[in-house]
């Protein structure tokens, strides 16, 4: 994207310089001005599905955009005040920023076309921007949101409604804010400005407010700013009045208000307004739509919101199913997430060291693949970042509730609906229920005693605190599996000593890994290639799953390049020995790493086998009697994946909980369908787990799965689709069969069960999965209002 943004960012930037630039002149004429802003106006990219509305607000002439697809997942207005230096602007010429950011925040957005100088001086556009603000306020909560000039008059309406005691704004957005109108406060020409000029702007200030430029309702910089609501300040560093951004931000830091200021490198004058033709302008709307968001949602009242779908998730399958319902035209959905960011499992496990352990090219959709991909196997932040600009592109912030943790979710016979509560109180209404929590959500923490008596710093691989320093502490690793060896190198080169307490040796093969390149990049971009680079990847990865059987050659291959692996980093032969697996290959998740080996063989680590008897204040004491001293301790455990979904208490029909139907163990058909839970669908559920490749090959087509059942339900008119009982407990017992006699039976793991139940695993081939879950076979549901001796036909409804 850099290099795409910067070609684009160079050719607007020769542009405005050639076709703006010279017309905001005190020279040219203010008619002439507008005109050729609107005409340039009609060159922006607006986004599918946003529409505008010609209104009126207070007597005041309007524009209102929204999308109009679906119902917005969040109540309030954002009110934008366009710049143009009080002089020259209109909502016309704002069009793209206001349409971008109705699409990105879902909220709609109103810019009042208030009157303009010199026809009408101060105060008129305040008064235009108060009677509008009123009108708004009386319907619900109101973001206010203003650029350059439009921003001073925003913040100037800020301090206006809190001198008068109105209904404050849930939080005020200003981009490159002209705050300041006196002469003489505008710096010396600016490199790389390509809009305005300091005549000009002290033109406008003197048709707006005369000789009144020191008034703080003209140059609110100059007035009271404490008791302002929560300020987002934007500007590029590359800009006249960024000086002045920098500036506001102080004083309203000084005076106690909550303030982001955010200077993008190399941009100009409210580049945002270029959203659509910029990708670091669409970036620059999203996050401020983000944070427009985060506070409207802090501060809005409980309340009651009905949509199509409800998605319980916002990693990668909450993200593939958004984004897959959007290309059927289902806009109606709201993705729900407990955590203040999007990623799932990539936002729980941040620890240092945090990689996906299959080669990215097969890590990415295979409708959205990424050619951005730094490495082989990707790291936390390049899979976030994937995530993060899937979410933009297809606008998902819009659909997204951050923070918001589901505790209740009961399916109500009676409407075929899906009745939701959260923590804070809110209440949902939804036909379909999508659980994309997956089986890595919940952590567990080591069941050993006295972990809640040690005074140091405990941290959990999935609950990463960055903020406690590790650096030349004593500290413990819990654990050894994939996530362990990931993070054991990074802690290792900074501690003073690391113990790490290994149960189980495992099967640990040399990764292959290797940096990507401009030319990796260049080819990825180039569809076909990109194709068959991910196509190459899932077929190895497929090959090595036949290392999991006996007798084959893969696994003859595979177990003499683990022995080979081990026996070139570990020289020691006792440590070596200490090492070595006792479990059958395959039975656990086989790990790939060049770092791991030698970072237990630096002089400050220690490789601890035997058991821990119990943690002290201080330390931990193993069952030899011997007592480690430790500043911190690293639990590397893993998740529960036993008691999936145990923090929001499921009902489906008759009363009967999930937690009740998998007292047994957790099992659905084909890990999507759960019999007794209309409407329901898991993503990545029981028995989906892979052991060898990438999970979004089973996320896919589950995906797929699951809305040919809604589209099923939605053709004919039905209320709800729900498994059969006798199909799902033929499947999981032929599942269980297979599973009894294979390689994740024979060790214990967090694929099984302690009663030996292996709950996790897929036991097949990935072909196999697809073609199972392709295209529904509707004779395995039951349709609700259809008699119970007659069968849906084979395929959905037409």
């Amino acid at each position: 994207m850099a290099s795409n943004d910067t070609l684009q960012a160079a050719v607007l930037r020769t542009t405005l310089r050639l076709l703006l630039k010279p017309a905001l002149s005190p020279r040219v004429p203010l008619g002439f001005q507008r005109r050729w802003m609107n005409l340039l106006a009609g060159i922006a990219r607006l986004p599918a599905g946003v529409a505008r509305q010609d209104t009126g607000v207070a007597g005041v002439p309007a524009e209102r955009w929204q999308d109009t697809r679906a119902p917005a997942c969040r109540p309030g207005t954002v009110l934008m005040l366009h710049g143009g230096a009080f002089c020259a602007g209109s909502p016309r010429t704002h069009r793209a920023l206001a349409a971008w950011l109705a699409r990105d925040g879902g909220f709609p957005v109103v810019v009042p076309d208030y009157r303009l100088a010199p026809e009408h001086p101060f105060p008129a556009a305040l008064d235009d921007a108060l009677a509008a603000y009123d009108a708004l306020a009386a319907q619900g909560p109101v973001l206010l949101v203003g650029d350059s000039a439009g921003g001073g008059l925003a913040l100037a309406l800020a301090q206006k409604i809190r001198d008068t005691a109105r209904p404050a704004p849930a939080a005020l957005a200003l981009l490159s804010p002209w705050v300041d109108l006196r002469p003489g406060q505008l710096p010396e020409p600016v490199p790389g400005e390509t809009m305005l000029g300091a005549a000009w702007l002290q033109a406008c200030a003197r048709h707006y407010a005369g000789e009144n430029t020191g008034d703080p309702r003209v140059s609110p910089l100059l007035g009271e700013l404490r008791g302002l609501p929560p300020t987002f300040l934007q500007c590029g560093s590359d800009e006249l009045l960024c000086a002045q951004s920098r500036s506001l931000a102080e004083a309203l830091q000084a005076a106690g208000v909550p303030t982001t200021l955010e200077v993008v490198p190399g941009r100009w004058h409210v580049f945002p307004l270029h959203a659509g033709q910029l990708p670091s302008a669409n970036a620059a709307v999203s996050r401020l739509a983000r944070f427009l968001q985060q506070h409207l949602d802090a501060t809005a009242a409980p309340r009651h919101d009905v949509h199509e779908v409800v998605i319980l998730g916002a990693g990668m399958s909450g993200l593939c199913m958004a984004m897959q319902l959007q290309r059927e035209g289902r806009h109606d959905f709201v993705l729900l997430e407990q955590q203040p960011g999007l990623g799932g499992t990539w936002w729980d496990n941040r620890y240092p060291g945090a990689q996906v352990d299959v080669p990215a090219p097969a890590y990415s959709f295979s409708f959205a693949p990424n050619p951005y991909w730094r490495q082989r196997f990707a790291n936390a932040p390049e899979i976030q970042a994937y995530q993060q600009a899937l979410a933009e592109k297809h606008g998902l912030f819009a659909r997204l509730r951050l923070g918001t943790r589901l505790s209740e979710a009961r399916f109500d016979e009676a409407s075929g609906l899906w009745q939701f509560r959260t923590a804070r109180g809110d209440t949902l209404a939804a036909r379909f229920f999508v659980c994309s929590t997956g089986p890595l959500s919940q952590p567990r923490w080591p069941d050993i005693p006295g972990l809640d008596d040690f005074r140091g710093d405990k941290l959990h691989s999935a609950r990463w605190d960055a903020s406690i320093p590790l650096a030349g502490k004593r500290i413990a690793v819990v654990g050894t599996g994939s996530t362990a060896v990931q993070l054991i190198p990074p802690i290792a080169r900074e501690a003073a000593r690391l113990h790490v307490f290994q149960r189980t040796a495992n099967w640990v093969l040399p990764r292959f890994e290797r940096r990507y390149y401009w030319f990796d990049g260049l080819l990825a971009r180039f569809p076909p290639y990109a194709k068959a680079v991910r196509f190459g990847w899932v077929q190895f990865l497929e090959l090595t799953r036949r290392g999991f059987q006996d007798g084959t050659l893969m696994r003859r291959f595979m177990l003499g390049l683990a022995a080979r692996h081990r026996r070139s980093q570990v020289p020691d032969k006792d440590k070596r020995a200490a090492l070595t697996p006792d479990y059958p290959l395959g039975c656990k998740r086989i790990i790939y790493a060049n770092d791991y080996y030698p970072a237990l063989a630096r002089p400050n680590v220690e490789l601890v086998t035997t058991g821990i008897a119990r943690f002290t204040t201080g330390g931990i004491i193993t069952t030899d009697g011997t007592e480690r001293p430790l500043d911190a301790v690293v639990c590397a455990t893993g998740f529960d994946t036993v008691h999936l979904l145990q923090s929001v208490q499921v009902t489906g029909r008759g009363g009967r909980t999930l937690a009740e139907a998998w007292r047994d163990g957790p099992e659905a058909f084909h890990g999507i369908s759960v019999a007794g839970f209309p409407n329901l669908f898991l993503m990545l559920g029981p028995n989906t787990a892979t052991g060898h490749t990438s999970t979004l090959l089973y996320i896919e087509p589950a995906v797929r799965h699951a809305i040919a059942c809604m589209q099923a339900v939605r053709r004919a008119g039905y209320r709800a689709i729900e498994l059969r009982a006798e199909v799902q407990q033929a499947h999981n017992a032929a599942l269980q069969q297979r599973l009894a006699g294979s390689v994740w039976a024979q060790c214990r793991s967090w694929y099984r069960m302690d009663n030996g139940k292996v709950i996790a695993i897929f036991p097949g081939f990935t072909r196999e999965y697809v073609r199972a879950v392709r295209e529904p076979d509707f004779n395995d549901y039951r349709f609700d209002g259809a008699p119970e001796a007659s069968t849906a036909p084979a395929r959905p409804p037409a």
